[in-house]
């Protein structure tokens, strides 16, 4: 158990950078792929010797914690734990012989990781800017003019295109530094220091999201003080910054919030949990023309707006990333919300260049 609690640095280097499938040799001399990040999350479940901590820990919940686990398990072929009542586990013998062995390949995990990145991120896909925005989103983003932005881009840097990329709730810190995207579109500024955040003249009011059956489906408008009352979806694996002002952490504090803790990557997922979990959440005026049938929006009243930034690498030196920036803040000072209307930007495609 002492040498454990030795490998739990290597451990967090391996969640923190989000390692994948590494190639290793099973017992019969075949290749398997082990998944790193899973490894360094069984390191921090290891050392804690329960799933409640481990998951506070790696910032999710125990049952996403327990698929990390049954996935490295699968990969693996053993049964690395014991599973007792409340919560707690302790190795077996396969999986303590796994922890000593994989600690040292996950403290070279970051170094390598980063001289890759460090060759690529010098010589990245020429004539493209990628666009990053929140996975499920881009209809959301109907009332901006992004083929404004691209005609620019166009116009100052010929031949070079902007496309727009979906990126997962969690990566949202993660997705400049590993060099996902050129230029993110959030809600919030980005709380790395690699990364610099714009504010823009751009804004969304917020407003509640809940179920047709939910007691405030027909109610139109509510309160802040009747909303904070109600239970809340909240997803602990994305940060912080990003995640606050969907459960009005900047109304009250953490702990007179009534949170449902959910496991969901994308837009589209956090509204099934809505409908199923019976739940609220709270979104972007500019989102509430895209619900289905199946949930209502709520205005909130005494609710403050939320504020969009345009982040980049701190580092960034090309021109045509810098533009796309500018573009941005051409657009001018307004609040994006209510109807699309007829004259609205069609539904971005991911992946897809803007012309």
């Amino acid at each position: 158990p002492g040498a454990v609690g030795d490998l739990v640095q290597a451990a967090r280097v391996g969640h923190a950078v989000g390692c994948g499938p590494s190639p290793l040799f099973g017992q019969n001399g075949a290749a398997m792929e082990l998944d790193l990040s899973l490894a360094a999350s069984f390191l921090v479940l290891a050392e804690e010797r329960h799933y409640g901590r481990a998951a506070a820990r790696l910032s999710i919940t125990s049952p996403a914690l327990t698929k990390r686990v049954q996935r490295l398990e699968r990969q693996l072929e053993v049964v690395v734990l014991d599973r007792g009542p409340g919560g707690v586990v302790d190795l077996t013998p396969a999986g303590f012989r796994f922890a000593e062995a994989v600690g040292p390949l996950l403290a070279h995990a970051q170094p390598a990781r980063s001289a890759a990145r460090s060759a690529t991120n010098d010589d990245r896909t020429p004539g493209v800017v990628r666009f990053g925005i929140p996975a499920g989103s881009a209809a959301a983003l109907r009332q901006l003019d992004l083929r404004a932005v691209a005609r620019q881009l166009r116009q100052e840097h010929p031949g070079t295109t902007l496309v727009c990329v979906d990126v997962d709730f969690v990566e949202m810190s993660r997705c400049l530094p590993d060099g996902q995207v050129d230029v993110l579109w959030t809600d919030a500024p980005v709380l790395h220091t690699g990364v610099t955040s714009v504010p823009l003249g751009l804004s969304s009011r917020r407003v509640g999201v809940v179920g047709a059956r939910h007691r405030l489906a027909e109610a139109g408008a509510v309160s802040a003080a009747d909303i904070v009352e109600q239970r809340m979806l909240y997803n602990p694996a994305v940060p912080e910054e990003w995640m606050t002002p969907f459960w009005l952490g900047d109304l009250r504090g953490r702990r007179q919030a009534r949170l449902l803790p959910v496991d969901a990557r994308d837009h589209a997922a956090v509204l099934m949990l809505t409908t199923r979990l019976n739940a609220v959440i709270v979104t972007l005026e500019v989102s509430a023309d895209c619900l289905g049938p199946s949930l209502r929006p709520v205005v909130l009243r005494d609710v403050p707006p939320v504020v969009f930034h345009a982040a980049r690498r701190r580092a960034e030196r090309r021109g045509a990333v810098l533009t796309v920036i500018s573009a941005l803040l051409a657009l001018g000072t307004r609040s994006l919300g209510g109807p699309a209307g007829s004259d609205a930007e069609p539904v971005l495609a991911p992946n897809v260049a803007l012309m």
